[in-house]
């Protein structure tokens, strides 16, 4: 195992900052520094990082979250606030999968295996998510078929995804978006793009895992089919 991924897989940081860490010269195997992102760990190896020895990998945990409104998905913050790995009972260190913003709700992934975070993460790898948005502006039909083709966002990027319309409740028209990608603020971004805006958002899904019967702060930790089910689901 290449030695960024070794680091990122035994929970050190996310690859990118492992990288940064081998960079640096804070990555010493069997006594010596090395910054060879490529080096391949051997079973025999002695590595330290950070002055840290890393003994060996933990067994991945994957936990589906059912994320509160008030709670942040970073891995912490420096103002105190609520996180989403607070959520979770762990002695690990804990990679949120991607970030859902402070006032939404619903399904968001919580892992050991930084590795594993960030192959969620990639867009390349186009993992499903799935959300329920209320608006009180409607979308005429023909612009609900720019998102499947292509929409643009206004500062250059695109977003394609689905778009259905589900019902109109208390004053509010309900919409099901379904988008692979995972851009910043993307959601509300289209909303806008579309001449709308969005009042509430939850995530319904993410990798086909839906939160329906795990109560708002709660969690599920994914069995080791469902786990094998998310793995296989990844690009090679």
């Amino acid at each position: 195992m290449r030695l960024n991924k070794f680091l990122a897989r035994a929970g050190v940081a996310s690859r990118r900052k492992c990288d940064a860490l081998i960079e640096e010269g804070k990555v010493v195997i069997n006594g010596h520094v090395k910054r060879n992102f490529g080096y391949q760990v051997g079973a025999d190896d002695v590595i330290v990082c950070n002055g840290m020895p890393i003994n060996s990998l933990p067994k991945t945990k994957v936990y589906l979250v059912n994320k509160l409104k008030g709670y942040i998905s970073t891995s912490s913050d420096p103002q105190g606030r609520k996180c989403v790995i607070d959520l979770v009972p762990s002695d690990d260190r804990l990679f949120t999968v991607g970030r859902l913003d402070r006032d939404t709700t619903g399904a968001i992934l919580v892992t050991n295996d930084g590795e594993l975070a960030n192959k969620l993460m990639h867009p390349k790898n186009q993992i499903e998510r799935v959300y329920i948005v209320a608006s009180k502006l409607n979308i005429s039909r023909d612009k609900r078929g720019h998102l499947s083709k292509g929409l643009d966002l206004g500062d250059g990027t695109k977003a394609k995804g689905e778009l259905q319309r589900l019902e109109t409740r208390g004053g509010l028209i309900y919409w099901k978006v379904v988008l692979r990608e995972g851009k910043n603020h993307e959601v509300k971004r289209i909303f806008k793009a579309l001449g709308s805006a969005v009042v509430h958002l939850h995530r319904q899904s993410v990798a086909g895992l839906e939160i329906d019967k795990i109560s708002p702060g709660k969690y599920q930790i994914l069995k080791e089919n469902e786990a094998k089910k998310l793995l296989e689901g990844i690009p090679k």
